[in-house]
């Protein structure tokens, strides 16, 4: 992606020009943005090329055939012009890589993902095929991949049609009586695969008149086809078209479970990565010049409402549960006499789930124990002593979740000194950021210079990770984060381990719901007021939606400054059947109260950051039709973590806070590895650590733990957990699973 020269047109269309993609020897790809926020990605054609008649016809037939066709793996033409001075096609942008620069960057591909690019690209064209059209330019290049799927490129608006030498097949080699046809696109995805199984094409390299000879006239080199792959990439490279299979016929053969987990872990990561990139804004001049008006100005993400942050009075909403019960404080022991929760706070344990019966229990790896300040220790020799740092904003808008998450930690950390058999004790040494990012960096520093402390969990708010990454990174301090969206840029964080999906997975998870509820046009609207995390989400979600299942109509708005009727009605009016508010609780909830008036019917579906009061308030009567999709677990309802719920409330006298369940079990992999480190070695240290925790895997009572080489999530589970809000609290519906 490159800047815009002075030569590059700042509007095309309907579209303003962002970025140069690419170019070719007939026209020039831009990144560019519909005047609805909806990214595209750009060709307009160069005016020699325009000028030719012959080129122009073949253009627009190209684009009136890509319009006939629609499949969900194929990226087809959204607009364009063929008539103009100016000719021009755009369609939807994908920002995952090319197969050539995943091969080029990660090598090749495992068999199972190459056998799910085989499946998925063979639907694609099936349906082309299908129409009695042939796409004649089947590449690594036009094929990017995503999270949920490959997509296949360069079906319309190429005015040639024509693919490279190595992926052409011998009858367009060579040319002659035989027709080129669905046939040949086989031929082309058989190279393809082979491409992407070995790192290189079946005729290997050489100038182009080469290639096109050993393409017509010699077999393919196949000697490192995995052998599972082999006989069916061998039979689409026949020479004789009439012996290829069809696209049905490998639909049929290579069809394979597809969902989060299809791509190798350090791809998937890179992927997630680019879907939460921010994508460049357009210069302000030429938004006003194109909308009319002056664009409101974008505030920077600062300090936002979390899961619970600022309570109503209890009074507001009553809960079926009946009144939260009155517990322990984080300073005070269990069972100590404790005056009433203030109403915001008995406010929030209704949101999460009210009181219930409470027993205790083991499961899983952790010990979950009775335990209280002054419950019997285990005698044994003591050891050295180390401490686990907690870098969480323990007092600001988000201090429900760091507090959950000092919670979690310190009763592993009890539960561990008391019946663990550790070769050493531990103690935990916690830091408040107050949720402000420019404390970050010095709350970092004091928890490094600690040489007892070994490792950090934090810190709450994305906001933060780029300065406590840095620290940490510089003094090989291993930072489990367990709230943070994104990892961000590996260089300013590279002891990071991210312990929870990234947030560009919250658009599989969105497709499920929204499939589940038979949604199909959706209104992913991305709250600018709610800075890069609305961003994210809505580019994750608007990249990762079925176009064959799903209509969507994006909308970039400001929720400070939005008139909430006046956007119900035009949702309404569109026939929105779901909507997707990628902001926070406020903006969700007003928007939520004037879609009521409007009579709209449908789903409302938002991320765990539009969790809160600040919703319900907002939102007048309490809607029982939208639901949150967030990456922590519920230990009241969450069969899974119900044991870690009960101990809780034993020890605190109130349920888990967001986030609680899982420092629980961030804690039991983070001791096991420096169990494991001790016994191994004759000391422990941070760098050491690091390593072994990067190898380490956990079952634990919320979500299991692993991680890649490089520190990102990498187990198994769901990408998310659904909660409905219901009565005026939030109602566990499960987890999330692609």
């Amino acid at each position: 992606m490159r800047e815009l020269t002075p030569a590059d047109p700042r509007r095309i269309g309907g579209y303003l020009v962002l970025r140069r993609l690419g170019e070719g020897r007939s026209g020039v790809v831009y990144l560019a943005r519909s005047l609805r926020g909806e990214p595209a990605a750009l060709k307009v054609v160069r005016p020699a090329y325009a000028a030719d008649r012959a080129f122009r016809v073949r253009f627009e037939r190209d684009v009136a055939a890509a319009r006939r066709v629609t499949a969900r793996r194929l990226v087809t033409v959204a607009a364009a012009d063929t008539a103009g001075g100016t000719i021009w096609a755009a369609y939807p942008f994908v920002p995952g890589p090319t197969l050539t620069e995943a091969v080029a960057a990660h090598g090749a591909l495992p068999p199972r993902t190459v056998g799910a690019l085989g499946a998925l690209l063979a639907e694609a064209l099936l349906a082309v095929h299908g129409a009695g059209l042939c796409h004649r330019d089947i590449r690594p290049g036009q094929v990017q991949l995503t999270l949920d799927g490959p997509r296949l490129t360069g079906f319309g608006g190429s005015g040639t049609r024509i693919g490279p030498p190595g992926f052409l097949s011998p009858e367009q080699a060579v040319g002659g009586a035989i027709p080129v046809g669905p046939p040949s696109d086989i031929f082309a995805l058989g190279c393809l695969l082979t491409f992407a199984a070995t790192g290189r094409g079946p005729f290997g390299d050489g100038p182009p008149r080469e290639l096109l000879r050993r393409a017509a006239f010699e077999p393919p080199d196949l000697a490192d086809v995995p052998r599972g792959l082999l006989e069916l990439v061998a039979a689409c490279l026949r020479r004789d078209p009439l012996l290829r299979p069809s696209a049905g016929d490998l639909v049929r053969e290579l069809t394979v479970p597809v969902g989060a987990g299809w791509l190798p872990g350090p791809l998937a990561h890179e992927i997630a990565a680019r879907y939460a990139a921010p994508l460049p804004e357009p210069a302000p001049a030429d938004l006003a010049a194109a909308t009319g008006r002056e664009p409101a100005e974008r505030p920077e993400a600062a300090g936002v409402l979390g899961p619970v942050g600022e309570l109503p009075p209890a009074e507001a909403s009553p809960t079926a549960d009946g009144p939260a019960a009155e517990g322990a404080g984080p300073d005070r022991p269990a069972g100590a006499a404790a005056p009433p929760d203030p109403p915001g706070r008995r406010r929030a344990l209704r949101l999460l789930g009210g009181a219930g019966v409470l027993a205790v229990a083991g499961v899983g790896g952790g010990l979950l124990i009775r335990s209280g300040p002054n419950s019997p220790g285990v005698a044994s020799d003591p050891g050295p002593g180390y401490a686990i740092g907690l870098h969480a904003d323990l007092s600001g808008r988000r201090a429900a979740v760091g507090n959950g998450q000092q919670r979690g930690l310190t009763m592993a950390v009890d539960e561990l000194n008391r019946l663990g058999n550790l070769p050493f004790t531990l103690a935990v040494t916690a830091r408040d950021d107050a949720g402000d990012p420019a404390l970050a960096a010095s709350t970092a520093r004091a928890l490094a210079e600690d040489p007892a402390v070994v490792a950090v969990l934090g810190p709450t708010d994305d906001a933060a990770l780029p300065a406590v990454g840095q620290v940490c990174g510089a003094a090989e301090l291993p930072l489990l984060a367990l709230s943070v969206g994104s990892p961000g840029d590996r260089e300013l964080a590279p002891t990071l381990l991210h312990a929870r999906p990234n947030t560009a997975l919250a658009g599989l998870a969105a497709g499920v719901v929204l499939a589940g509820h038979g949604a199909e046009r959706i209104a992913v609207l991305d709250d600018r007021s709610a800075g890069d995390y609305s961003g994210q989400t809505a580019r994750a979600v608007n990249g990762t939606l079925d176009r064959e299942r799903f209509h969507p109509i994006i909308r970039e708005l400001d929720a400070d400054t939005t008139d909430f009727t006046e956007l119900a009605a035009d949702l309404t009016a569109e026939g929105a059947d779901a909507v997707v508010w990628c902001g926070y609780a406020e903006g969700a909830g007003r928007l939520a109260g004037a879609l009521r008036t409007t009579g709209y019917a449908g789903l409302g579906l938002a991320t765990e950051r539009a969790i809160g009061p600040a919703f319900f308030r907002h939102s007048g009567r309490p809607p029982d039709d939208w639901f949150f999709l967030a990456t922590y677990t519920d230990p009241r309802r969450d069969a899974r973590s119900q044991s870690f719920g009960r101990a809780h409330r034993d020890r605190y006298g109130w349920d888990p806070e967001p986030y609680a369940a899982e420092a629980y079990d961030a804690t039991h992999l983070l001791v096991s590895a420096m169990r494991d480190t001790v016994e191994r070695r004759a000391g422990l240290t941070r760098g050491v650590l690091l390593d072994r925790l990067r190898a380490s895997q956990y079952r634990g009572v919320a979500r299991d733990l692993a991680f890649d080489s490089a520190g990102d999530y990498a187990a198994h589970g769901p990408l998310a957990y659904l909660y409905r809000a219901h009565h005026g609290e939030l109602r566990f519906q499960g987890p999330i699973t692609a």
